[in-house]
């Protein structure tokens, strides 16, 4: 299932994530089993409840080597987690049963539809991810391109804004 989501479908399950956590800056890494995220804010001093209620609950789904690599990084400061392709998976099946319950169109500005549409950029380039990051207004984007070079991408809100307009003016069209 994963295999055919692409990029696109990938990122969003990550980015609904990051919006529950209400987490804005943050850098999003390709590795051999899934992703890495690690949350950028500014000046964390500690873990809030939804925080740890997820990481309780993706724990309970990992294997005893991320938890205790987890548990490392957030004694050290840094709020990082490793999500595998099942994580997003189960991510997506949850994204998927949110939205069916909504009528309302989805906010552009949201992480999921940020990430949505940089996972749409790639795909359409054919690349493959190296690393997404948001920082304040700005999102980096370092992928590979199908002959191998490695290229870095920085989009302002308006331009991915200005991308999701004419990506949703095109599911518009062809859903009808």
């Amino acid at each position: 299932m994963l295999d055919e989501l692409g990029y696109a479908g990938l990122l969003r399950p990550i980015g609904q994530t990051l919006d529950h956590l209400r987490i804005e800056s943050f850098t999003v890494t390709m590795d051999d089993d899934g992703f890495i995220v690690r949350d950028k804010t500014r000046n964390r001093t500690q873990l809030t409840p939804r925080e740890r209620s997820f990481l309780t609950e993706l724990s309970a789904t990992h294997a005893a080597s991320y938890e205790k690599r987890d548990a490392l990084r957030l004694a050290s400061g840094i709020f990082e987690w490793h999500l595998t392709k099942a994580d997003i998976e189960r991510l997506d099946v949850v994204g998927r049963e949110r939205r069916r319950d909504t009528e309302q169109a989805p906010d552009s500005h949201s992480v999921s539809q940020i990430l949505r549409m940089v996972g749409e950029m790639i795909d359409i380039r054919c690349g493959r991810l190296v690393s997404v990051s948001k920082v304040d207004d700005l999102v980096t984007v370092e992928f590979l391109s199908s002959s191998g070079q490695l290229i870095s991408d920085t989009y302002t809100m308006a331009m991915i804004y200005n991308f999701w307009v004419r990506a949703y003016k095109k599911r518009a069209v062809h859903s009808s």
